[in-house]
């Protein structure tokens, strides 16, 4: 438990230094926000929430970039609207076996629901889940009769960046496809839209 604290709180002053670091960085009026963590690591969660309470609540920041694929935060934007939680326990389950399956991931999830319900996630990744979650939001796709809409194009080529990269084990590829996404999903906002990105320090 001190040991939390004590990592916390270093964490806390660490994401404070990066936020000014990037405010007096010459840039005047700064619009990406960027935060590394270590994947299922508690105090990290609770200070990145902290953090995105701030930006929400003082900068009126909505968009949060997070290390997901397309499909994943589709369905996650529809959780936030929904009356519970099933979504977002099917995409829990789909998680098994990676570093995203994890309680504080889940709490992370929650609390940014019940404190920041405005909040919209844009993913970046590659489309991991794309037996399972991605699939899922493909086929909500079609079922709805969306097959030549760009977020259709989109979800199926996120599905095949991840099928590309696990098939090569290609470490640069995936680093250029989540760059590529990040630019096409910040490039959808309006231009003076701020975000906060979150990352695996891998990254």
């Amino acid at each position: 438990k001190k040991m939390e604290k004590v990592m916390k709180k270093s964490l806390t002053i660490l994401l404070t230094v990066i936020s000014l670091q990037a405010l007096c960085s010459g840039e005047t009026n700064p619009r990406i926000f960027l935060y590394g963590e270590v994947h299922g690591v508690k105090p990290i969660y609770e200070a990145e929430l902290e953090v995105w309470q701030n930006y929400y609540s003082n900068q009126n920041m909505r968009h949060l970039f997070v290390e997901f694929g397309y499909g994943t935060t589709k369905l996650l934007n529809q959780w936030m609207q929904a009356d519970d939680d099933a979504i977002l326990l099917q995409i829990y389950d789909n998680w098994e076996g990676t570093k995203a399956h994890n309680e504080y991931n889940l709490e992370f999830l929650k609390n940014i629901k019940r404190t920041c319900p405005e909040t919209i996630f844009h993913g970046t990744d590659v489309g991991h889940q794309f037996e399972t979650t991605d699939s899922m939001w493909l086929h909500q796709l079609e079922e709805n009769g969306l097959k030549d809409t760009e977020e259709y194009l989109i979800s199926v080529e996120n599905i095949q960046q991840a099928k590309d990269y696990y098939k090569s084990d290609n470490d640069a590829f995936r680093e250029n496809c989540m760059a590529a996404n990040f630019i096409r999903e910040f490039d959808s906002l309006p231009e003076d839209e701020k975000i906060m990105g979150i990352y695996g320090n891998a990254h």
